[in-house]
């Protein structure tokens, strides 16, 4: 970094030299300030590298995030996906469950009207039978 800082080194070394600094002095004087003003100055090219670096690195970033908020609706979508395809699923082993317990009900069903035929079949040859002795 190298500072443009509008100095005369020779007006200032002439100016401490007229003032009573030995030439030594003003010109240590002199050396002393412009190293100063190269090493601790600005200059508007510093700043402009500065903004550009730091574009960049925000532009980096912006990517960054982009791509990582890309990565998570592709994430997302599948997982949508995901809970739709156990939605179905879900859906059908309900169906399945119902129509078996549907068809346990209906075996059950005319297992139990069998039943009660017999039962009525025998008991109705239990009351001829015993009205015949009755008889």
């Amino acid at each position: 970094m190298s500072a443009q800082v509008l100095f005369n080194p020779l007006a200032y070394i002439d100016r401490l030299t007229r003032g009573g600094f030995s030439p030594e002095q003003a010109r240590a004087s002199a050396e002393a300030l412009e190293t100063a003003f190269s090493e601790s100055v600005a200059t508007k090219a510093d700043v402009e590298g500065s903004k550009r670096e730091l574009s960049t690195t925000i532009e980096g970033v912006k990517h960054g995030l982009s791509t990582t908020i890309e990565g998570v609706k592709h994430e997302l979508d599948l997982v949508k996906r995901d809970v739709a395809e156990l939605k179905l699923e879900l859906k059908r082993d309900i169906s399945e469950s119902e129509s078996r317990v549907r068809l346990e009900i209906a075996q059950s069903k005319n297992e139990t009207l069998r039943w009660m035929f017999g039962f009525n079949l025998v008991l109705n040859g239990a009351i001829f039978t015993m009205l015949k002795f009755v008889r």
